[in-house]
C-alpha cells in the first residue's frame, strides 16, 4: 500500500431526490466522471455539508408494491479490479470510521441505539494542510447498535446553527425527558477556546437549535477570574434530573504548575441554559484540558488531560505515582460544589503513544475521552492519529476510537488502560432483512458520502472503480433469496459473503438519475448462518441509500456464534528510530497465515536522521519467524528497494532487530546493498549513537520519508 496518495472527495448532491423515479431500460455508455481530486495533505472522503436531521420513517421493502421496485439490469458488467485503497483493516475494530477523521467524542443513548458525536476533522482537511482546528465549524454524528457496525449521520453545522461561533470543537450531549413528554438533547460544545455554546434537539439526529443566541460561557464572564481557556464541556444529569457542567483549560502564567485549580464545575439550571450556582473550581493536578463528566450509582467522575509538562517537584500526593505525560485522570465526588471533597483517583488511560510496556506503535498526540456504559459494558471513546498514520499523513488529522473501560462502579476504581487497535467486540449479529441503511460499515474502501434530501439522511457513495464497504457479522439464519437496494447512478454492486475475492452471490445493475428500489434476479445459495458481507461498487458515483436481503427458508439454520466471522491473526509491530524531528516510525502487520507480505511505516520527516531500521516485538510465546527480503524507502521520485535478507526472530532479545547505529560499524560501511544504492552508515548530530542510516541512490544520499518492510512469515500457529 503506498502511504502517499491523494484522497478523492466525492461531489456533493444539493438537488432533491425523488423516491422511485428516473431509472432507464439500459445503461448508459456514458463514462462515469470521476471526483475531483482534494489537493490537501491525505484526508478522508468529502462528507456533506448540511445538519443531520431524523432518521425517516421510510416504508420497508417489503411494504413496497412490486411496481415500485425494479429488476436488476443484466448487461455483463464485470468488476475486474477491487480497491485497495483500505486503510482501516477488516480484523480490526479500530478506528471506528474508515474514511472521516473525528475527534474529542461524547455519547448519548436513545431507543437501543448509541449516537457518538465528535469534532470534525475531516473539515478542517477539506480546507488545510495542517490541523490547527481554525477551519471547524461542524459536528460529526455516527451511531451504532452492535459497537463495530457504524452509521456515519452527516454533520451538524453549527456554524450556521449558530453564527455566532468562532469554531466549534469538543462536544459533550446529555439528554431528559421533558414535561412536553419528548426526550431533550443538550449538546454543549466548544466556542474555539473562548467558552461554550449549547444546541438543543428533540431527536438525536436533530434538527437543532440555538436556544440562546450566544455563548452560555465566555471569557472573563464573573466568576471565571482563573479560567485561561473556559472551553472542553463536560455535562452529566445525576439520578434528580439536575445538570452539570465542567469546562476550562490553559494554565496561569504565574501558577502552581500541579494545582492550577483552572477547572471548573456548575451546577446547570433546570432550562440546561443557565446556572444554578456559582463556579466551583476543581484541584486536578497537572491539569490540561478535556473536561468531561460523568454521574454514576451516585458519584461525580470528572475527567481531564493531563498535561505535557516534565513531572517532578510539586508533587505532593503521597503513596500516588504522578500521572503519564498527556495521559487521562479522573476525581470523584458526591458533592460537586465542595471544592474540598473532589478526590484525585489517578491515571486512567495513557497517551495514544503509550501503554504499559512503554511505546505503543501509535503516534502521541493530545488526549480526550468519554466514557459511557451500554448494553450492560463499561466502554470508553476516545481519538488518536491512527487512520491518519495508516494513510501516511503527518498532518494532526484524528479519527475515533472504542475501546473496553475496566471501571469498578463500587469502588469508583479504574485501573489504566491504553488505545489498542483491535478495538472491542461485536455484541449483536446485525439483522439482514431489515432495510439497513447504505451507510452502515465496519470498514470501506473508496467510499465517502452524499446528501439524500428525500430522506433527510445520508448515502455512500463510490469514489473510485471497485470500491466497496464492508459489513462485519450479519445474521443470514433463514439465507438469501434476493438483495434488493435503493441506488442512484450507472453500474453495478455485487453481494460477496466473507472474503472480498469470493465469486458474487448476487448483483444488481442499474441505470437511473433518481434514488430508485432495484432487485437482484438471482441468488446463489450459500452454508452457514453467520456471514460477513461485500458490497463492491463496479465504478464512481454510484450511491447507495439502503439495502436489505429477502429470507429464502422456513426454518431457521443452526445457530453460530457472533465470533465464526472473525479472522484470527497475530499482530506484529516493527518499530524503528528517527530523531531530529521525530515522531519516530512504527509498523503493524496483521498475519493470518504464512507467506509474503509488505507493510509501510508510519511517515517522518526527510530531515529525519534514522538511527535503526526496525525491532518486532518480543514473544517468547511465539512459533513464527520473519524473514525481512529487503526494504523500500520512500522518497520523492518513488520507492527505492534495497535487498536485506535478514532473519528475525521474536522470541529473542537481540535476534529481533535490523541494522542499529549502536552496531559498532564504522561510518562510510556498507549496511544493506551496496555503496552505489544502498544504506551506508554515515555522520550524525546524535551524541549517544554512533551512526544513522543513510539511503544512497547511484552514489549520492536521498532523504526518505518511511520505510516499507517486504517480509516472508513462517510457522505462523493460532491457538
Amino acid at each position: 500500500m503506498k502511504h502517499t496518495m491523494k484522497k478523492l472527495l466525492v461531489t456533493l448532491c444539493a438537488a432533491s431526490m425523488l423516491f422511485v423515479t428516473g431509472c432507464s431500460d439500459k445503461n448508459s455508455e456514458t463514462e462515469p466522471t470521476a471526483a475531483p481530486e482534494a489537493t490537501t495533505t491525505p484526508a478522508a472522503t468529502a462528507a456533506p455539508e448540511t445538519s443531520t436531521t431524523p432518521e425517516p420513517t421510510t416504508p420497508a421493502i417489503s411494504d413496497i408494491t412490486e411496481a415500485e421496485i425494479i429488476e436488476s439490469l443484466n448487461t455483463g458488467i464485470i468488476i475486474n479490479e477491487v480497491s485497495g485503497n483500505v486503510y482501516k483493516t477488516e480484523r480490526n475494530a479500530n478506528p471506528i470510521s474508515s474514511n472521516i477523521f473525528c475527534a474529542d467524542p461524547t455519547a448519548v443513548e436513545y431507543e437501543g441505539r448509541l449516537y457518538v458525536y465528535g469534532t470534525n476533522d475531516t473539515q478542517q482537511a477539506e480546507q488545510d494542510t495542517v490541523n490547527d482546528y481554525d477551519q471547524i465549524k461542524s459536528l460529526v454524528v455516527f451511531s451504532t447498535d452492535d459497537m463495530v457496525n457504524w452509521v456515519y449521520h452527516g454533520r451538524i453545522e453549527t456554524g450556521k446553527i449558530a453564527p455566532w461561533i468562532y469554531n466549534s470543537w469538543a462536544p459533550s450531549i446529555a439528554s431528559r425527558v421533558e414535561a412536553d413528554g419528548l426526550t431533550h438533547f443538550y449538546l454543549y460544545f466548544s466556542n474555539s477556546g473562548a467558552g461554550v455554546g449549547v444546541i438543543t434537539a428533540t431527536h438525536p439526529l436533530g434538527p437543532w437549535s440555538d436556544p440562546l443566541g450566544k455563548p452560555l460561557v465566555y471569557q472573563n464572564m464573573p466568576g471565571l477570574e482563573n479560567c485561561p481557556a473556559p472551553f472542553d464541556p463536560g455535562v452529566c444529569i445525576d439520578e434528580n434530573g439536575v445538570g452539570w457542567l465542567s469546562f476550562g483549560g490553559g494554565v496561569e502564567a504565574a501558577g502552581n504548575q500541579v494545582h492550577t485549580l483552572v477547572p471548573k464545575v456548575v451546577r446547570l439550571g433546570a432550562d440546561m441554559l443557565s446556572f444554578d450556582s456559582e463556579f466551583v473550581s476543581i484541584d486536578a493536578p497537572y491539569f490540561f484540558e478535556a473536561s468531561e463528566l460523568n454521574y454514576i450509582d451516585g458519584t461525580y467522575y470528572y475527567t481531564y488531560s493531563t498535561d505535557w509538562q516534565s513531572r517532578g517537584a510539586g508533587w505532593d500526593y503521597e503513596g500516588m505515582s504522578t500521572p503519564p505525560t498527556c495521559s487521562m485522570a479522573y476525581l470523584t465526588t458526591r458533592t460537586p460544589l465542595d471544592s474540598d471533597s473532589w478526590e484525585y483517583k489517578g491515571a486512567y488511560f495513557y497517551n495514544s503513544g503509550q501503554n504499559a510496556a512503554g511505546e505503543s506503535g501509535m503516534r502521541w498526540g493530545n488526549n480526550h475521552t468519554h466514557f459511557c456504559e451500554y448494553q450492560g459494558t463499561n466502554y470508553i471513546l476516545h481519538h488518536t492519529l491512527l487512520l491518519e498514520e495508516l494513510m501516511g499523513g503527518t498532518a494532526g488529522f484524528r479519527s475515533l476510537m472504542v475501546d473496553y473501560l475496566p471501571m469498578n462502579p463500587e469502588t469508583q476504581e479504574i485501573p489504566i488502560t491504553a488505545a489498542s487497535r483491535k478495538g472491542v467486540a461485536q455484541i449483536k449479529l446485525l439483522d439482514p432483512y431489515l432495510e439497513n441503511n447504505g451507510a452502515v460499515m465496519f470498514t470501506s474502501a473508496d467510499i465517502g458520502y452524499t446528501n439524500v434530501p428525500a430522506h433527510e439522511g445520508v448515502a455512500a457513495k463510490s469514489a473510485a472503480n471497485g470500491a466497496w464497504i464492508y459489513v462485519r457479522g450479519a445474521d443470514f439464519g433463514y439465507g438469501a433469496s434476493e438483495f434488493t437496494a435503493e441506488v442512484k447512478g450507472n453500474g453495478r454492486i455485487e453481494v460477496r459473503l466473507d472474503d472480498l475475492s469470493n465469486e458474487a452471490v448476487a448483483f444488481i445493475e442499474f441505470d437511473c438519475s433518481e434514488y430508485t428500489k432495484v432487485r437482484s434476479t438471482d441468488f446463489a445459495p450459500f452454508d452457514g448462518r453467520n456471514h460477513n458481507i461485500y458490497l463492491v461498487f463496479s465504478s464512481t458515483d454510484i450511491e447507495l441509500a439502503s439495502w436489505q436481503f429477502t429470507k429464502n427458508e422456513e426454518s431457521l439454520r443452526p445457530e453460530e456464534a457472533i465470533s465464526v466471522t472473525e479472522t484470527p491473526y497475530e499482530t506484529l509491530v516493527i518499530s524503528a528510530q528517527a530523531e531530529n524531528p521525530g515522531p519516530s516510525p512504527s509498523s503493524v502487520l496483521e498475519m493470518t497465515k504464512d507467506g509474503d507480505y509488505s507493510v509501510t511505516s508510519s511517515a517522518f520527516a526527510p530531515e529525519s536522521e534514522m538511527l535503526n531500521l526496525g525491532f518486532i516485538n518480543t514473544d517468547k510465546e511465539a512459533t513464527y519467524k520473519v524473514f525481512v527480503k529487503s526494504l523500500g524507502f520512500e522518497t520523492e521520485n518513488g520507492i527505492v528497494e534495497i535487498p536485506v535478507e535478514v532473519e528475525l526472530n521474536p522470541t529473542s532479545n537481540t535476534a529481533n532487530g535490523l541494522a542499529n547505529g549502536w552496531g559498532g560499524k564504522g561510518v562510510g560501511t556498507v549496511i544493506y546493498g551496496t555503496a552505489e544504492n544502498g544504506i551506508v552508515a554515515a555522520e550524525t548530530t546524535i551524541s549517544w549513537i554512533g551512526y544513522r542510516m543513510a539511503l544512497i541512490v547511484d552514489g549520492a544520499e536521498v532523504p526518505f520519508t518511511s520505510v516499507t518492510y517486504n517480509l516472508s512469515v513462517s510457522g505462523l500457529v493460532f491457538d
